[in-house]
């Protein structure tokens, strides 16, 4: 069947499937849709997009190469969009743009050489091209050398203005005879694999390609958003990479993931979870046993979470909300209302501090309802035992790190985990801990407020509950910027504090995010000059990541319980340690830093009612987008703010944790392409509502994107 048949075909069919669908024939509606996937070989097309690379005629060493940068299947290399197209067609120079790629034909006038320098003149109907060479290498001086004045030529390269002559840097030179019109597609470099194999690599792809027309994304989706076909759609790809190609790459990354997100969902609810009902007065009830009284936002959360837990399906709730609002003893009191319900809870965090921190809290808060709480550590001494009373039911609360992963840790009847940071745990490991319990009840946090961008992609408002409203009685944090000259008053400032009775934080210069052991060598040497100078006679400690488990216990304990006057730090302290004392956190060399890890440090004080400082030190010399963070923070301590700000500098980065090689979105703009998003996501729901049968070749490519990403995910 040609294109425009299909087309009409297709059209006939659509309207017909809408109007079974509007009046529920579900039978009828998938018969259509059956002749739709024949007709576009949607199977077919989903086939071949996940064959693997290795099964084309490509050489091992190629496969290989490729492998290794996480290109595996066809979907990988044809979905690899150009760089750039240059159309070496015949132009006239006066009609070519600056930075555009042309062929110009002219007489050679003449031809200089300097010492660095190798230059043609060439007159292209009247307009003077200067073609210039500053490598010269022995295939350029034998060309050159050939060439007669008089001689005509075509120039191929990019053009370049030079005031009134236009000019090509290191162009390919043809004699007019010679030259034959072509496009040269450029593709991002893959390793050290040159662009012409990465060329052929994509053609073999493509060769096998099903016979045209050929589709993957339902029909109705093409109609909806004037998006052509596939086959087509990958020919403009590797040809011109239009506007239109590139909305299309765009809808489909976004069109993904909305749906993958929306069956994740309508799986998760599918399973049964246990039903926890809590008392209305059970919240003023635990506040009565707590020195301080709960914010709006808190209560407001709390009833969310046990509004969820009175389902029978499972819950899986983000709970956000700003450093220092107040998260850990919400998760806490609906920790001890499932405990109270005779279930077990489990609370994993990312660090050894913070575990530390969330047990101290959650064991004075269950001793007092006469339930225990038990804190498991990779350095824990007693491990065996705690496996034993965990397994019994014995313990009603398990915080901890990775180790609650171990095989060891089971559970007698695990109903409630709380993941605290989640964006630092891989997809895996998450659910690692969700499979130790019969689909348990999820609660995630984050200090890290969502952007409103980012929350409309991923969360539907019943599944988010935020926290903006700050406890009572909570001090002004002066938020300050010195550069290095001028470092002696920050450290004067510290000093003070300390002479009041009070705490400080410093943290040392990051080296580089994966040159862990260069930023606790770093670490070191500022905790020596800082013993040596501001701090001589105070009692300084050094806490970083590659210290022992009981050594970071040991300083974190004595920290608290004011022991330490100063204590000098990798970020290893950004979540996790809660001191109420201490009132000045200084980060040397911020500009390395983001800006919401940033501001996370400076969450770090603040934490009672003592007026506190987070103060910046920076090199003088600072990049744009660092100095746009520093003026962030000097002009706001909101982190919903600081989010939005973030997300606009930073882009949509790491969406969903998964620490996987490379963007999760690779097309899509969070921030740009509003319009595309608003668009995908009406077509998810209305495929969903409408009860639209998702073909198996969509479900097949879903799989392959977003399933590993996404852990929880079953799409069938």
């Amino acid at each position: 069947m040609n294109q425009e048949l299909a087309v009409k075909t297709l059209n006939k069919l659509e309207s017909s499937l809408f109007r079974e669908l509007f009046l529920k024939n579900t039978e009828k509606a998938k018969r259509i849709i059956k002749k739709q996937q024949a007709i576009l070989k949607f199977e077919r097309s989903a086939d071949w997009l996940l064959k693997n690379l290795e099964n084309l005629n490509i050489p091992k060493k190629t496969v290989e190469k490729l492998s290794s940068r996480g290109f595996k299947k066809v979907i990988d290399i044809v979905y690899l969009a150009p760089l750039r197209v240059e159309d070496y067609s015949l132009k006239d120079p006066k009609t070519v743009k600056d930075g555009e790629y042309a062929a110009i034909e002219g007489i050679l006038l003449s031809k200089n050489r300097g010492n660095r320098v190798l230059s043609l003149i060439v007159n292209s109907n009247g307009t003077h091209i200067r073609c210039n060479w500053f490598n010269i290498t022995p295939y350029i001086k034998k060309l050159i050398n050939s060439l007669n004045l008089g001689d005509e030529i075509v120039c191929m390269g990019k053009i370049a203005a030079d005031g009134f002559i236009k000019q090509l840097n290191h162009p390919t030179i043809k004699r007019k005879d010679e030259f034959k019109e072509t496009k040269r597609v450029v593709y991002p470099s893959i390793g050290n694999l040159k662009n012409t194999i990465i060329q052929k690599v994509i053609k073999e792809a493509l060769k096998v390609a099903p016979k045209k027309p050929f589709e993957w994304l339902p029909y109705t989706s093409l109609v909806r958003n004037n998006l052509s076909f596939f086959s087509e759609f990958l020919e403009k790809l590797h040809s011109c990479n239009s506007e239109k190609t590139k909305n299309r790459l765009k809808y489909e990354e976004i069109f993904l993931l909305l749906l993958a997100l929306r069956l994740q969902e309508i799986s998760f609810k599918e399973q049964i979870s246990p039903s926890i009902e809590v008392d209305e007065r059970f919240i003023e009830t635990v506040e009565a046993q707590l020195p301080f009284e709960l914010t709006q936002d808190q209560k407001k959360a709390l009833h969310e979470i046990f509004l969820d837990l009175r389902e029978k399906k499972p819950m899986l709730r983000l709970l956000q909300g700003d450093v220092g609002c107040g998260k850990t003893i919400v998760s806490l009191i609906a920790s001890l209302a499932v405990s109270l319900k005779g279930y077990q809870t489990a609370i994993m965090t990312p660090t050894q501090p913070l575990a530390i921190q969330f047990f101290s809290q959650a064991n004075s808060l269950f001793s007092r309802f006469n339930l225990r709480a038990e804190l498991l550590l990779s350095s824990t001494k007693n491990k065996n035992k705690i496996y034993e009373d965990l397994e019994r039911g014995e313990i009603a609360c398990i915080v901890g790190t990775h180790s609650l992963l171990q095989e060891g840790v089971k559970f007698k009847n695990l109903g409630f985990i709380v993941i605290d940071e989640q964006h630092r745990f891989g997809v895996e490991q998450r659910k690692t801990l969700t499979e130790k319990g019969s689909f348990p009840h999820v609660l995630i946090m984050s200090a890290t407020p969502i952007p409103r961008t980012l929350s409309m992609v991923l969360y539907s408002k019943s599944k988010l509950s935020t926290i903006r409203e700050k406890p009572k009685n909570r001090g002004e944090v002066k938020t300050l910027h010195f550069y290095k000259k001028e470092s002696e008053k920050a450290y004067r400032i510290a000093i003070e504090e300390i002479k009041k009775g009070h705490q400080v934080y410093v943290i040392a210069p990051l080296i580089d995010e994966s040159e862990f052991f260069e930023d606790v060598e770093a670490a070191k040497k500022l905790f020596e000059q800082l013993k040596s100078s501001y701090f001589k006679g105070y009692k300084i400690e050094l806490l970083h990541g590659k210290l022992k488990p009981e050594e970071k216990e040991k300083i974190i304990k004595e920290f608290r319980e004011g022991k330490i006057d100063c204590l000098v730090s990798t970020t290893v302290v950004e979540v996790g340690i809660d001191s109420p004392k201490a009132t000045v956190i200084v980060v040397e060399n911020a500009e390395r830093f983001g800006l919401a890890q940033l501001h996370q440090l400076r969450g770090r004080v603040g934490r009672s009612s003592l007026k506190s400082y987070a103060i910046f030190i920076t090199d003088e010399t600072l990049s744009e987008n660092a100095k746009k963070r520093i003026e962030a923070l000097l002009k706001t301590d909101d982190g919903f703010e600081i989010a939005e700000m973030d997300f606009k500098l930073r882009g949509a980065g790491e969406i969903l944790g998964t620490r996987q090689h490379g963007r999760e979105l690779d097309h899509i703009n969070l921030i740009e392409d509003k319009k595309i998003i608003k668009s995908a996501k009406s077509d998810v729901e209305m495929l969903i509502e409408k009860g639209y049968p998702i073909n198996e070749g969509l479900k097949k490519i879903m799989k392959y994107r977003w399933e590993k990403k996404l852990g929880y995910i079953n799409v069938g």
